[in-house]
């Protein structure tokens, strides 16, 4: 009897502790052991570098032949009453054409690893082709037409007013106009002014221009400013005077809102992630390849960008150059964090916001924001992307006394673009009530019109994304020229645009066999001992209930 009762005590005690040992270890593999290997893989895997042998490794090589589905997307603005605009002071009204869709090829090249495998430079261009089948049924860029705001037209008569009204308050312009015609000098200047307006009329020159969609965005227009008007007046003036001027060269003064199809002029400097993993592919500098355009300051932004931040009246965030350009982010995104990102279609660095979980494909992912607080410049932060010069000339809305800053919701990126451009989320979405207004018909939506970013947080992975922006051009009232002093200014839309990307079946595939799988089966393994483990528990528990009861009825019954 003793022994059995002995032998029943070492079952019981070995069932508890093979319990207990699975339990252990599967809380252990699950919560330690199999996170730590997954840190570790992909904190090792995700670094831009060279194998042995020289060549790309597998993530480089995924960066610089990225199979993600891209693609652009166009709604171009067609005003119809462009005659209530110039004469009546009316808010623009146009109808929207689109989308026109073009399929995204991104093109990475001369990649080359500096500072001892610390940084990745490379330069990075887009081609873009344009696909009827995700377009809308009647499109064809290269036939249909808008009417829109002439670009060159706004820069050339504010150029010609500026000119006039030099040369009209000249000294001795007015002494030899008073010479001539005494106390009517004045009235000939406003007269000349006046009708500078009539005078474009006769050579069939307007601020609004009729193009073609594919003008407007790829292969540009040529102003009639600079067709009919400027070519004219040579030919005159060759005629008349028997100078031999040449005639404007048309493509030096091309308009086009994407000049860069398959092309690019600029040089990226970005950390590998070589000693710190969570800033792989951080944006550290950049630089022109053929000195065409700015290049960064170190690790800030040009300052003719933004020529009003980091003064005494301003502090410097506008020039922070931070971040990735978005293709790839950090690994291990904790939900809240906010994620840094440089931006080069705005010329500045914005922080996305979380939003809310998603899933894509099956995957579970964040939603990442472009907050409405980036372009509020109410936040002291913003005041560097304020432009006082530009807004004085072409002031366009109601403002607080002493305000050099477009309202909330417009971004004002004239100090690199050169052209008078303000950008906007789509349909002025969060914008102030009083840029809302400007067009009556737009309806603004979350859905619509604003920018996404679904991000996988382990890995880093971009699983989705829409990048929705408005380009604007921010019109001046030319209150001394009769023709265009009643023109409303303000921010008038030219388009919108969505960039969008999903991830590739094979990205999917990757994500699902590398990473998700073998945490399932890990879970199930670990699951299925925890409960294995519990088992033999309760069972050890039970099976020594049993042998106490037994063998002590045993012990009564013998003691009796």
């Amino acid at each position: 009897m003793l022994k059995r009762q002995w032998v029943c005590g070492a079952v019981n005690a070995g069932l508890f502790l093979a319990g207990t040992a699975l339990v252990i270890s599967g809380i252990v593999v699950l919560v330690k052991v199999f996170p730590d290997i997954i840190n570790k893989t992909i904190k090792t895997s995700k670094v831009y570098g060279l194998n042995d042998d020289g060549t790309l490794n597998d993530f480089t090589k995924t960066w610089a032949n990225p199979s993600y589905v891209s693609t652009m997307q166009y709604w171009v603005f067609d005003y119809k009453n462009t005659i209530g605009i110039l004469n009546r002071a009316l808010y623009p009204d146009m109808d929207e054409k689109g989308p026109y869709a073009y399929d995204e090829t991104i093109l990475n090249s001369r990649l080359k690893f500096v500072a001892n495998g610390e940084q990745m430079q490379f330069a990075q261009a887009t081609q873009y082709v344009f696909n009827p089948s995700k377009s809308c049924a009647t499109c064809n860029p290269k036939k249909d037409t808008v009417t829109i705001p002439d670009i060159s037209f706004f820069i050339g008569m504010a150029q010609i007013d500026a000119f006039l009204r030099k040369i009209l308050g000249n000294d001795q312009v007015k002494g030899v106009c008073q010479a001539l015609l005494a106390d009517k000098c004045p009235k000939l200047a406003e007269l000349l002014e006046r009708e500078i307006g009539s005078f474009m009329d006769l050579f069939k020159t307007g601020p609004f221009v009729t193009v073609t969609i594919d003008e407007l965005i790829f292969s540009g227009y040529v102003s009639p400013l600079v067709t009919k008007f400027a070519d004219r007046l040579v030919k005159i003036s060759n005629k008349l005077l028997g100078t031999d001027f040449p005639l404007i060269d048309g493509t030096n003064f091309t308009v086009a809102l994407n000049t860069e199809n398959g092309t690019t002029d600029t040089l990226y400097t970005v950390q590998t992630g070589k000693t710190d993993p969570s800033r792989t592919g951080y944006t550290i500098a950049f630089s022109s390849l053929t000195n065409a355009s700015l290049s960064s300051d170190g690790d800030k932004l040009p300052f003719q960008w933004w020529p009003y931040a980091d003064t005494k009246a301003c502090n410097g965030h506008a020039l922070l150059l931070e971040g990735t350009n978005g293709d790839i982010f950090k690994s291990f995104i904790d939900k809240g964090e906010p994620l840094p990102l440089y931006i080069s279609d705005v010329c500045r660095s914005a922080t996305l916001q979380y939003e809310k979980e998603v899933t894509v494909q099956g995957i579970t992912g964040y939603r990442y924001l472009l907050p409405a607080e980036e372009f509020d410049y109410s936040d002291p932060d913003n005041c560097g992307f304020c432009n006082p010069n530009s807004l004085s000339k072409y002031g366009a809305y109601d403002r607080p006394v002493n305000s050099t800053c477009l309202p909330t919701g417009l971004l004002d990126i004239s100090g690199c673009q050169g052209n008078p451009v303000v950008i906007s989320k789509p349909h002025f979405y969060q914008a102030s009530d009083i840029v809302r207004s400007f067009v009556p018909r737009f309806k603004p939506s979350y859905e619509n019109d604003e920018t996404t970013l679904d991000i996988e947080p382990t890995t880093g992975t971009v699983l989705s994304a829409n990048k929705r922006l408005q380009i604007n051009m921010l019109l001046n009232q030319f209150t001394s020229i009769g023709a265009y002093s009643v023109l409303r200014p303000g921010a008038y839309p030219l388009l919108w645009l969505n960039e969008s990307f999903i991830m590739d079946n094979g990205t999917r595939d990757d994500l699902n066999s590398s990473l998700f799988k073998p945490k399932n089966i890990v879970e199930i393994i670990c699951w299925s001992a925890i409960g294995v483990g519990g088992f033999l528990i309760i069972l050890s528990a039970a099976l020594c209930i049993v042998n106490i009861c037994f063998f002590g009825e045993k012990d009564d019954e013998k003691n009796e």
